[in-house]
């Protein structure tokens, strides 16, 4: 009996358009009923979130009288829909962000598969409320279903309405994350397309970056000279956290071979500009900065400035090329070579340990003679993290994680401790490597960015999230001196140490890489540089989604992330 009334249910639904009408409509509406209750919205703009779209829905559905073919016109917005609640489930918060749509383009197929492998429930989810959708959609078509024109000339006028009035609360609603409220920024679905007009804009103009500064010159030069070769390496790691490293007070001991290693200069306050690896490694490796990120279409990177004034270029990469500024950066080396790369040429990646990179910088160091300058792009403590180790750094265990989940956090923590370990192994015997070449050298250690391990009870996971959190922003960083360069440059090991409480972003990388080995230019500002006199202790900024600069305690951070600022005593 029951399963009989469901059918003859099933069967008046489907020869009732006006059901069909407000079945779509519900089905769209789900996104921005889950933001009413996320986005940290005033009154009047969280009623905004909702007659905004309702009206646009009702307006668009009225327009023909076959709703199931206006269902199956608006595809794209269902395929938004389901990326954004994919996106609820990874972060809890926010809509489908530039970067997000961008990551889809510089995100690698390895990459894809293991973070695909931890979000199935919310693609079974999307799956199960979208797919049923468009069958249902095309069936209406097919039974030719048509609304009354009465019926739609009444919700054509009702849609209008509500959008009118929604603009007119744009006027009292704020967004208490930015301060203002804007139907582009803040209204979904209106946000997400702008967004990915604003990610396919910026990509189109990314890829032009050849072209752009074909002409650049840093007009650099080095303007004292040592009787000894001179060596300089910068280390970029991939999601490393300083909460988890014990130089900056982990309970664990993730960096026992670091914490004996005399020359370095520990920097205990300091922030990425940006939680997104394609934005935070030009930051690193180029004269742009939060403050002014429109230079990283028109400017080259530091390489150049390096190769301008002398020195052999080398950049080694344990990260799969993803078409981004790192790439045309990578090509600008005198010598670069990738090693994770497929032999073959295809999508899929090689698993090689960062060590991987060591014979082929000691071939380097060994059959080029002059001064270098060295960029080694690690792999660092990338999930899946367990992968990113050799057995013999399995300290801490269970270290094998099936699925990303609050029951595995312990085993996650476990393998992220390992990776950590094992970074500091890495750069242990780097530094080995440099102490035995007997030259005058520097290190410089920053990863792009650091990662969420389901900390609070908001049990965010990974980076790239719209909002950044405390764990992404605060990260390691120090920089190593040899022997032979305290000696020769005392000067500037003083201004190190002398700088080392002071707060830096990593804005300050290309700085004081330029001025650790005395290369002049007319973009080296010395207020960033944390090895002169001059440093100077200013605002951090945050690259916000929009490449706005925005204050990093005011870039969408929560109670719980303002909490961990003070308890880590950050400047701010």
């Amino acid at each position: 009996m029951i399963v009989f009334k469901f059918r003859q249910f099933i069967h008046r639904s489907f020869h009732n358009p006006k059901l069909l009408f407000w079945f779509f409509i519900g089905i769209n509406l789900i996104p921005s009923i889950c933001l009413f209750f996320t986005e940290p919205f005033s009154i009047t703009g969280k009623l905004v979130l909702l007659l905004f779209p309702l009206g646009l829905y009702l307006l668009f559905f009225s327009l023909s009288k076959d709703t199931g073919l206006i269902q199956l016109v608006l595809f794209p917005l269902l395929f938004l829909h389901a990326f954004q609640l994919v996106l609820f489930y990874l972060f809890g918060e926010a809509v489908i962000a530039v970067d997000m749509f961008l990551n889809l383009a510089t995100t690698n197929a390895s990459e894809a598969g293991e973070l695909l492998d931890n979000i199935w429930p919310a693609i079974i989810l999307v799956c199960a409320l979208y797919i049923p959708t468009i069958i249902v959609a095309v069936i209406a078509c097919k039974l030719k279903l048509y609304l009354p024109v009465s019926f739609r000339k009444k919700w054509i006028a009702t849609g209008a309405l509500w959008m009118f009035l929604s603009c007119l609360l744009l006027f009292t609603s704020n967004n208490n994350n930015t301060g203002r409220f804007t139907l582009h920024e803040d209204v979904y679905p209106v946000n997400v397309v702008y967004n990915c007009g604003f990610a396919i804009n910026k990509w189109r103009h990314s890829q032009q970056y050849p072209v752009l500064s074909k002409n650049f010159t840093f007009k650099a030069h080095k303007d004292v000279r040592s009787s000894k070769r001179e060596i300089y390496v910068l280390v970029i790691g991939e999601a490393s956290r300083a909460e988890n490293w014990s130089l900056y007070g982990y309970p664990r001991e993730t960096n026992p071979l670091l914490a004996q290693t005399s020359g370095l200069v520990v920097y205990k306050d300091a922030i990425t500009q940006s939680n997104t690896t394609h934005k935070s490694v030009p930051l690193i490796l180029s004269a742009a900065s939060a403050e002014d990120y429109s230079v990283v279409y028109t400017h080259k990177s530091i390489l150049t400035a390096f190769k301008e004034a002398g020195f052999t270029t080398i950049f080694l990469s344990n990260q799969t090329p993803n078409r981004s500024f790192t790439d045309f950066y990578f090509q600008e080396a005198d010598h670069h070579q990738n090693i994770r790369c497929s032999p073959d040429g295809g999508m899929t990646t090689v698993n090689n340990f960062d060590e991987a990179m060591l014979p082929l910088l000691q071939h380097y160091v060994d059959s080029i003679s002059g001064n270098l300058f060295v960029v080694l792009y690690t792999y660092g403590s990338h999930f899946n993290y367990k992968e990113r180790y050799p057995e013999i750094f399995s300290l801490y265990e269970p270290d094998n994680v099936a699925n990303v989940k609050v029951e595995n956090k312990v085993q996650l923590i476990n393998a992220y401790d390992n990776s950590i370990r094992y970074t500091d192994n890495f750069l242990y015997t780097l530094i080995g490597m440099l102490r035995k070449q007997e030259v005058i050298s520097a290190l410089f250690y920053t990863p792009d960015h650091g990662e969420d391990m389901l900390d609070d009870r908001r049990k965010r996971f990974l980076h790239s999230s719209p909002n950044p959190t405390f764990y992404q922003l605060y990260i390691p960083m120090f920089i190593w001196f040899s022997e032979n360069y305290q000696r020769d440059f005392p000067e500037k090991v003083g201004y190190a140490v002398q700088n080392k409480p002071k707060p830096v972003a990593t804005n300050a990388v290309f700085h004081m890489m330029l001025d650790v080995a005395f290369i002049q230019t007319p973009y080296l500002q010395p207020g960033l540089s944390l090895v002169s006199s001059d440093f100077q202790t200013r605002q951090r900024m945050y690259l916000n989604d929009h490449d706005k600069p925005i204050f990093f305690y005011n870039a969408g951070l929560k109670k719980a992330d303002k909490q961990m600022i003070d308890k880590r005593k950050l400047s701010h």
